[in-house]
């Protein structure tokens, strides 16, 4: 009981502080779902944050300690005295029993300044591996997914993410990992014995070179007894720099919402995309992804000047449709997708 007391003061304490000072406070630190169903899917709680202080609070990161744990926060400044919601999503996909998660809350001085914490007992399905797992690996091993898409990760930091895999067979399971270049770690079991389920750990590391901007992608080769997997494991993330938002930000926007492709002569065809700034300092397209079959008249680092415009053209061989990537410095826009498609 007396440890449970000071637990609780402790906290009081923290927290109280953190509102005397001015410092964001959360209208709870703690959320408990309870007793919950596998079966029934995603929970969520919704935390309310006051910004206490004197300037605009801007969320610029949020950490959770496990990838069944989603979380949807503003992305604009909190202004002084207003209040907003981060929305905590939890997945009981897999979990059994008790189950206890953190959320790391930074700010724009790559500061924590709040962890949420929230808690549930897991009722699992009674189902197959196969119900639960519906991605077969090779023969008898199945993953819980192959796609993962890790999203942004900023110069010189690193993001994990958990892939599980499952031995469905009566056999003894040993695995090793394609060998393979890149910035992709891979922390996985060199044997999964009969029925059981591990998890494989997925770590990106972004580059620290500040002049790379790109998207990053791997392929995960399991070798299962000797024999290559037929179905891999594909990652993926976005490289790019933190930007702090403010007011005298850059602010990208593009017209028209995707190019068309006109036929320029018998061996090209043309689309340009307008590029405008409505923002208050450069914008800096640091780099357009393309396909190897199409070119820009624009060059890496361009700078388009606050309240301009500058005009991307891109050429390709044949009027096939595709994507390309902005990599620029607005800090709510800093990578945007445009489709090219025939006229």
């Amino acid at each position: 009981m007396t440890r449970w007391l000071f637990i609780i003061l402790s906290l009081f304490t923290v927290h109280g502080l953190q509102a005397m000072n001015g410092e964001p406070v959360f209208d709870t630190y703690e959320w408990n779902f309870g007793k919950i169903n596998e079966v029934d899917g995603i929970v969520s709680h919704t935390f309310m944050l006051t910004n206490k202080g004197k300037h605009d609070l801007l969320i610029t990161k949020v950490v959770p300690s496990c990838s069944c744990v989603m979380v949807d926060y503003p992305r604009n400044p909190i202004k002084p005295g207003h209040t907003e919601g981060i929305t905590i999503s939890f997945l009981p996909s897999g979990a059994i029993g008790p189950v206890f998660r953190t959320i790391e809350v930074f700010n724009a001085d790559n500061v924590c300044f709040g962890t949420l914490e929230i808690s549930a007992d897991v009722t699992p399905a009674d189902r197959s591996i196969q119900e639960r797992y519906h991605h077969t690996l090779a023969g008898f091993l199945y993953a819980s997914q192959v796609k993962i898409p890790f999203g942004y990760i900023y110069h010189g930091e690193q993001q994990t993410k958990t892939v599980y895999i499952a031995n469905t067979s009566d056999q003894v399971m040993k695995i090793e990992r394609q060998a393979v270049k890149g910035p992709l770690q891979v922390t996985y079991p060199s044997v999964l014995e009969p029925g059981e389920e591990r998890e494989v750990l997925l770590t990106y590391s972004s580059p620290s070179d500040p002049k790379v901007f790109a998207t990053l992608t791997d392929t995960v080769f399991f070798i299962v007894n000797g024999q290559q997997a037929n179905v891999p494991i594909t990652t993926s993330m976005l490289c790019v720099e933190k930007i702090e938002s403010s007011p005298a930000a850059p602010m990208l926007r593009t017209y028209p919402s995707f190019g068309k492709l006109v036929k320029k002569n018998k061996k090209s065809f043309v689309a340009t995309i307008d590029i405008f700034n409505d923002g208050q300092s450069n914008l800096i397209i640091h780099s357009i992804e393309t396909p190897e079959r199409v070119c820009t008249n624009m060059q890496k680092e361009a700078t388009v000047a606050p309240g301009g415009k500058a005009t991307m053209e891109l050429t390709a061989d044949s009027p096939a449709p595709f994507y390309i990537k902005l990599f620029t410095n607005d800090p709510n826009r800093m990578v945007k997708e445009i489709e090219i498609k025939p006229q």
